[in-house]
């Protein structure tokens, strides 16, 4: 009887230590679940692809509507840049569209790069048709 119960406390001490290793299996789990850092080393196209539409969502909501078009005669600082020959807004713009374009050249490359690892000989493929000698059949 006396083996019995050391034998029944032996299993429930390993079945205790075996229950506390899960729990901290599960909680580094759920640490790294909700870690934005973590998910971002992961998952760093759906980082940049969740900033550039939250970038575009801020823009087209701040943009002016055409009842309240941009007046730079209504604002001292830029009714200097107006009256020199500066178009701001046309500034504004310009700056805006080499941003978009530079972070869909990223989010392309990054996309392409991405792809490549997942599919065998995407890379070689890809290259071969964005050239611009080749053969488009």
């Amino acid at each position: 009887m006396d083996q019995a119960a050391h034998a029944i406390e032996a299993h429930i001490g390993r079945t205790r230590d075996r229950l506390g290793s899960n729990l901290r299996e599960l909680e580094d789990r759920v640490e790294s679940a909700i870690d934005w850092r973590e998910q971002f080393r992961a998952r760093p196209h759906l980082f940049l692809g969740g900033a550039l539409v939250g970038g575009a969502l801020l823009a087209a909501a701040l943009r002016p509507t055409s009842a309240h078009q941009f007046d730079p005669s209504n604002d001292a600082p830029l009714a200097s840049f107006a009256r020199s020959g500066v178009n701001a807004q046309e500034q504004a713009v310009e700056l805006w569209n080499g941003i978009k374009t530079a972070l869909i050249a990223v989010a392309a490359t990054r996309l392409t790069d991405y792809i490549g690892e997942l599919v065998p000989e995407f890379q070689e493929h890809f290259s071969q048709q964005s050239r611009p000698d080749a053969s488009r059949g």
